[in-house]
């Protein structure tokens, strides 16, 4: 039996097994069930939080248009804004449930996102929620392993191993057919998934962003259940009983995907301690108080300041300015406490990147791992997307401020009474509007976890060819 006639019957003879294996049909009919109330709840997700940001967008643009304030009244009422949603957010929350969701804007005060889903949910903080993500990282490759660790030892065990051998086929034809047949499996399992998926971009407002990232999500998993695939199939050209094959299938998806990832995570957090908040806090007061060089006080800063405006402007008192020096002064001030908070906040980005960098380069020795960062960035949940998101709205937060204090200095100072803007003016300034970093950026961020897929999947493809070459006659008639 040689060429494509061997290959398709060794393909067929496989999918038939698969298919009249009821605990494969179990198992597969379970990740479906998964997948459905994953859908539902999904969407339900993606609608409650859309509308929520919707509303409460809505409810804050309008307090903000109909104010009638000084403008650094104003500045203090402040306002908030939310990270937006899409349905790659829901279908992978990664680390949104736990860093938060709101940027509070106010004058004087440079605020953290806060506001996390897990904060006010004890079961998303302990179990986390139910995602696509979750079920395809973790149910989908464990039935892969599962089927694939037993391909070949039941084979040997039921004796038919020996007549596909008596009929000229090679143990390499039979290997890799074991491997493609699994394979298209998991592909008829997950196929649905993505074609469910595909059609809600393609509804979404915002497909041309989103599709790129979601082919590259599919070209992820794609790569990781053919690695699961390769895998398992090694175990099982390797073990002579089944019960031996998967126990090691069970036992390497637990170190895998469980146990590696909360040993490297804990490694990442002792090795890269970060401040705590209320540290942190305080050196920036302390440093906008003191001065970044603690000798450089805040009173004599607003004192050097206004002499050099005196100074520039050739006149002896600031009533002789041509401008209320009040707007000036405060921006001044502002600007010295987003110096100190940037300043200080550099060493907590900095160990956030040491830490990123080093789960990072754990993917190299953990593809689960990279998998997971990548599924995480390309759906827009992971760090690098909460810093991208933090740095628009703070830009965004300082640019507002600035304008407030602008228009306060600017204001004739000859007006009696209190200097009060209206609607007209508020409505004239801009919402803020989050744009996504470009999908280059994106994959440059994640090149480690993308060689790591694809090395992995060359090294195990060439051991699998010399274990098919040489092992599996040998093994069997050992057994």
């Amino acid at each position: 039996m040689k060429g494509f006639a061997g290959w398709q019957m060794l393909i067929k003879k496989e999918l038939l097994l698969n298919y009249r294996n009821k605990t494969v049909l179990i198992s597969a009919m379970m990740i479906w069930l998964l997948f459905i109330a994953a859908t539902v709840c999904t969407l339900l997700s993606y609608q409650t939080s859309h509308k929520q940001r919707l509303a409460a967008n809505t409810l804050f643009r309008q307090q903000w248009e109909h104010q009638q304030r000084n403008p650094h009244d104003a500045a203090h009422f402040g306002t908030y804004l939310f990270k937006p949603v899409n349905i790659l957010n829901v279908f992978d929350t990664g680390i949104n449930d736990y860093t938060g969701n709101i940027y509070r804007i106010e004058a004087h005060v440079q605020h953290e996102i806060s506001n996390s889903e897990a904060e006010n949910n004890d079961s998303a903080m302990r179990f986390g929620n139910l995602t696509f993500a979750l079920i395809l990282q973790l149910l989908v490759p464990l039935l892969l392993l599962f089927n694939t660790s037993t391909s070949i030892t039941s084979e040997k065990e039921s004796g038919t191993l020996k007549m596909l051998l008596a009929q000229g086929l090679s143990s390499v034809k039979i290997i890799w057919a074991k491997v493609l047949a699994n394979y298209l499996l998991i592909v008829v399992v997950v196929l649905p998934v993505f074609i469910v998926l595909d059609i809600a971009i393609l509804c979404a407002p915002d497909t041309a962003l989103l599709l790129p990232r979601f082919l590259w999500i599919v070209i992820t998993y794609s790569l990781y259940y053919l690695l699961i695939a390769l895998l398992g199939t090694i175990i099982s050209a390797i073990s002579n009983h089944s019960g031996k094959a998967l126990l090691s299938a069970l036992c390497f998806w637990i170190f895998m995907s469980i146990i590696f990832p909360k040993v490297i995570t804990g490694v990442a957090d002792r090795s890269y301690p970060l401040m705590s908040r209320a540290a942190f806090s305080d050196l920036v007061e302390q440093g906008y108080r003191k001065g970044l060089n603690g000798k450089d006080p805040y009173n004599a800063r607003g004192e050097r300041y206004i002499e050099g405006l005196l100074k520039k402007y050739h006149v002896d008192s600031v009533s002789a300015l041509p401008f209320n020096i009040d707007g000036l002064t405060l921006q001044f001030n502002e600007d010295y406490r987003t110096l100190a908070f940037n300043h200080y906040f550099r060493e907590v980005e900095n160990t956030f990147a040491n830490q990123q960098h080093f789960l990072n380069s754990s993917g190299i020795f953990n593809p689960f791992l990279s998998t997971k960062r990548l599924s995480m960035t390309l759906a827009g949940t992971d760090f690098y997307h909460h810093e991208y998101f933090f740095k628009q709205a703070q830009a965004y937060r300082n640019n507002l401020i600035r304008k407030l204090n602008m228009q306060l200095a600017m204001h004739n100072k000859d007006l009696k009474g209190e200097y009060v803007l209206g609607p007209k003016y508020f409505s004239r300034l801009k919402d803020f509007n989050y744009q996504l970093p470009p999908i280059d950026e994106v994959l440059l961020q994640k090149k480690v976890a993308f060689l790591s897929l694809t090395g992995w999947i060359l090294v195990l493809v060439l051991l699998l060819q010399f274990i098919a070459s040489r092992s599996l006659a040998l093994n069997y008639a050992a057994v």
